[in-house]
């Protein structure tokens, strides 16, 4: 029998993707993608009947790179997929001129957290295995963001991979993390932290709050952007206090643009969203 916690977190997770639906829609209807970038569209990189996708982003200069963005989706874990940040990963990838992979991943609650981390150290692997590629900087927003950020922990640390129940080893390395507008607290009876868990597998309390686990890694390169009209912007703030190395974005309004929740994703165009895929690529290649 479901809980009144699962049941109530039920209930927040239709309204929630209810209305992400419609305010999606009529912003990815009207975006215009950046060009000289080329395309691998719905690349099949996970079989076993899941068939999850990704697409490759990459300039003509990058087309030899053996290192290359992993862009996670955010949708608070239960809602999306990887068109929501194709903009994004577009101009993220002709910016640094470094390849952006932008994968799928099975939603919660038909995942947990550890299904959704094991599906993301695949797709490395497919990435080493089909693109030759040896060093990754995982970056996402919201939700994604927090994906991003643990993901590079555990393919960092066997131990905190195992405390969380994944077991398969990451063959190239991860070098950066740079979660935008990133949730990194959740409460393990409230949405969506309730999903976290899955087949009575009881989760370790660190991923219920991930920065002091960030704070371990002391040779991981972190970039933190959040905004003005971020909802999320105090949780950034903390977070950025702990981790002091962090590069950080604070982007304040211009004008009619305000910097709400993942600004960058929405709107790449907008000149603090450039400053942001700035910040992402400083932060993996130590260049602008």
């Amino acid at each position: 029998m479901k809980s009144f916690f699962w049941k109530r977190a039920e209930h927040q997770n239709k309204i929630w993707i209810k209305n992400c639906t419609e305010s999606d829609a009529p912003r990815l209807a009207s975006e215009v993608y950046p060009d000289d970038v080329d395309i691998d569209e719905d690349v099949i990189w996970s079989g076993g009947g899941l068939d999850l996708k990704l697409d490759y982003y990459r300039t003509l200069g990058a087309k030899d790179s053996k290192e290359c963005f992993l862009l996670i989706h955010g949708g608070a874990f239960t809602y999306g997929s990887k068109v929501l940040d194709k903009c994004f990963g577009m101009h993220l990838a002709k910016f640094s001129g470094l390849p952006v992979a932008n994968m799928d991943y099975t939603l919660m609650p038909q995942a947990g957290l550890t299904t959704i981390l094991g599906q993301i150290f695949g797709c490395m692997n497919f990435l080493t295995g089909e693109y030759g590629i040896e060093r990754f900087h995982l970056t996402g927003d919201s939700a994604g963001g927090y994906l991003a950020l643990i993901s590079a922990l555990a393919a960092r640390n066997s131990n905190i991979a195992h405390d969380l129940f994944v077991y398969e080893k990451v063959k190239g390395q991860v070098v950066s993390s740079s979660p935008v507008c990133g949730g990194f607290r959740y409460h393990p009876k409230g949405f969506p932290g309730i999903f976290f868990e899955e087949n009575k597998q009881k989760l370790p309390g660190f991923v219920y709050d991930i920065t002091e686990l960030a704070a371990t890694d002391t040779e991981l390169k972190i970039a933190l952007i959040t905004g003005e009209e971020d909802f999320l912007r105090e949780e950034n703030l903390k977070a950025k206090e702990l981790l002091k190395d962090a590069l950080f974005l604070d982007a304040k309004n211009e004008g009619d643009m305000h910097m709400h929740h993942v600004f960058p994703i929405a709107h790449p165009e907008w000149p603090q969203s450039q400053k942001a895929i700035e910040l992402i690529t400083q932060n993996a290649t130590g260049k602008i």
